[in-house]
């Protein structure tokens, strides 16, 4: 026996056994069911943890064929599952946990097992799954990340990383399809506070909507956190804390860890990868915005995300009211990041109209926690001074409210109940049909209820907020409150940038998403109410919006890939993220019969013979 034979089947066995001397059983009894000469010394495996990978693994739904053959069959049952019998049994788990943490839990572990299965069950159900992935429930899964954390979901750099950034991207498992990164150093988690590396769980949720709405392929995006350390002294004394328990890097130093992370990120992945700036502290996040504007392709969506839905919900007030949008006083309660980019991108909206910059103002009120934005108060930001209106100091949002009589407000305060009784009536006694927006997250930091909305307003309100509402019952008629959810824009945004491979994003492809958006609901969803999409709708939001963005971005000589705006639609398609199964196997085909090979005699006759 050969060498490499005695190695396969061991040592002791050094011959083979006559058939004649030992007949098989299945020889002395016919009636046995006879198996194929062994040979599985030539099989070749794929390798258990590639097929049974969260990439490839299809669970029951591996067809038999597959499953001999690539020997995992006996691993699982014999029952083959159907699509839709896989998404029983998911949506039978999901639905048998009593709390959106405990399926935020299971999502998890679907992902991480699972990956397309995952995204077919978001994908599908997208109305019950959103809330859980995405605002509301994870902004509460981010406070107790520490005790869901089952692996590696994304990348943590921490400050002691310095000097080592690109060799840590270089760890990624998929680094060399990286072409989106969603970071965050956890400093302002919705309206939770600095939550430190437990920030993770928004970077995660961010990229899921980037697959499940936009059929980006999960491969290409990586989320990051950068653990800077945290300021959260309670996250400190807990034992289930999974990042640095340090005072949070501040200053020169923090500035410097920042740009070092860009460049590592462009060094590795090259200079098209899009970042995705989220939940950085309010000045922060303007500041690297502002910094990186000509440098790299990123944008910040709690600023210019939000900036597209607010705006939007403001272009389907003027759609219901018939009033233009010039015509219309508007109080923004806050003075975060997301007033900032709204504010902004409503000024640019209205100068686009041919406004100067001192009339698109005019109507245009502020009021955090100071009171009303006045030229007489110090330490205004920047880019709101030109907001700042000479009149006397006012505190009260009440007070402002019975002043100016606005017909729309803006709340991003995490205030719950700021827009109280008096406010709404108040508003509801000047116009037929207020423009109420409720913008904080979580829905306890709400600024008011749609039921609240509702009732103060006598079912005349035009209510969103930013997280889910349910429909309310008044006077007989079933209001449905819309959802003022940057799920509608950034998925989009994002889509179009990466098709044409842009190495910038400007301020114009937030205009153009917010008409998109605007746009979206019907004439007669418009007479009823609603100015924003409804959330089942959320990926044919995002397909639009993308199309859109990069026709812009190519007709603007923006676009580094060589697509002609006729064939984007295609080229996006094409390029989706497959939630079909495929077959596990690789394709076959027949040949003809070939010519059989001349024989060998006659070359044999020609060799040199051994001596």
């Amino acid at each position: 026996m050969s060498f490499f034979r005695i190695l396969n089947y061991g040592f002791t066995r050094r011959t083979t056994m006559s058939k004649a001397e030992h007949p098989s059983k299945a020889e002395r009894n016919p009636n046995l069911i006879k198996s194929r000469a062994a040979s599985t010394h030539d099989t070749i495996r794929v390798p258990i943890e590639v097929v049974l990978s969260d990439k490839y693994n299809k669970a029951l739904a591996y067809t038999l064929e597959e499953r001999q053959r690539l020997c995992i069959h006996g691993l699982m049952p014999a029952c083959v599952r159907t699509y839709e019998e896989q998404m029983l049994a998911i949506e039978s788990n999901f639905h048998s946990f009593q709390t959106n943490v405990g399926r935020y839990r299971y999502l998890r572990a679907l992902r991480q097992g699972y990956e397309r299965m995952y995204f077919q069950f978001v994908s599908k159900n997208v109305k019950e799954v959103l809330p859980i992935i995405y605002t509301p429930t994870v902004g509460l899964a981010c406070t107790v990340y520490g005790m869901l954390y089952r692996g590696i979901s994304g990348m943590h750099i921490t400050k002691h990383d310095r000097g080592h950034m690109k060799q840590i991207l270089s760890n990624w498992p998929m680094r060399s399809s990286v072409k989106a990164i969603c970071v965050t150093d956890g400093e302002r988690i919705l309206g939770l506070g600095d939550l430190g590396a437990n920030g993770m769980g928004i970077s995660v949720g961010k990229m899921e909507l980037y697959t499940a709405l936009a059929g980006i392929p999960p491969s290409l995006l990586m989320p990051v956190c950068l653990d800077v350390g945290t300021n959260n002294k309670t996250l400190h004394e807990d034992p289930l804390y999974i990042g640095l328990r340090d005072e949070r890097l501040k200053g020169d130093e923090y500035v410097c860890f920042v740009d070092e992370f860009m460049e590592a990120v462009v060094q590795t992945f090259g200079q098209h990868t899009l970042i995705h700036f989220e939940d950085f502290a309010t000045p922060n996040a303007f500041m690297f915005l502002n910094r990186y504007r000509n440098c790299y392709c990123h944008f910040n969506d709690d600023i210019q995300g939000t900036a597209s839905v607010g705006l939007a919900g403001m272009l389907g007030i003027q759609r219901i009211t018939k009033k233009p949008l010039e015509e219309h006083v508007i109080i923004f309660a806050g003075a975060g990041s997301a007033v900032m980019g709204i504010v902004y991108l409503l000024k640019t909206e209205l100068i686009s109209r041919g406004l100067s910059e001192e009339e698109a103002v005019k109507n245009i009120y502020i009021c955090d926690h100071e009171g009303v934005l006045t030229t007489k108060r110090k330490n205004i930001p920047e880019n709101l001074t030109v907001f700042a209106k000479d009149m006397k100091k006012m505190k009260s949002l009440e007070k402002l409210v019975e002043t100016v009589k606005p017909s729309i407000i803006i709340g991003a305060t995490s205030a719950a109940g700021l827009f109280s009784e008096k406010i709404i009536r108040s508003m509801t006694a000047n116009h037929e049909r207020p423009g109420i927006f409720a913008f904080s997250n979580p829905t306890a930091k709400s600024e008011c209820t749609a039921e609240q909305a509702y009732q103060y307003s006598d079912g005349k309100a035009i209510f969103s907020a930013g997280s889910p509402f349910p429909p309310v019952e008044f006077n007989g008629k079933r209001l449905t409150p819309g959802q003022a959810n940057n799920c509608f824009a950034f998925p989009g945004v994002v889509l179009g940038t990466m098709a044409v491979m842009a190495e910038s994003m400007p301020d114009e492809i937030y205009l153009l998403a917010a008409h998109m958006l605007s746009k979206f609901p019907t004439d007669e969803e418009v007479k009823g109410g609603r100015i924003y999409p409804l959330v089942d709708q959320a990926k044919d939001v995002a397909f639009k919006i993308g199309v859109a963005v990069a026709k812009y971005l190519i007709d603007n000589g923006l676009a580094k890939r060589s697509l002609e705006s006729d064939d984007v639609e295609d080229y996006i398609l094409k390029n989706s993220y497959q939630l079909e199964y495929g077959s596990a196997l690789a394709e076959t085909w027949k040949y003809p019969k070939m010519k059989p090979h001349p024989s060998t005699a006659a070359f044999e006759k020609k060799l040199p013979k051994k001596k």
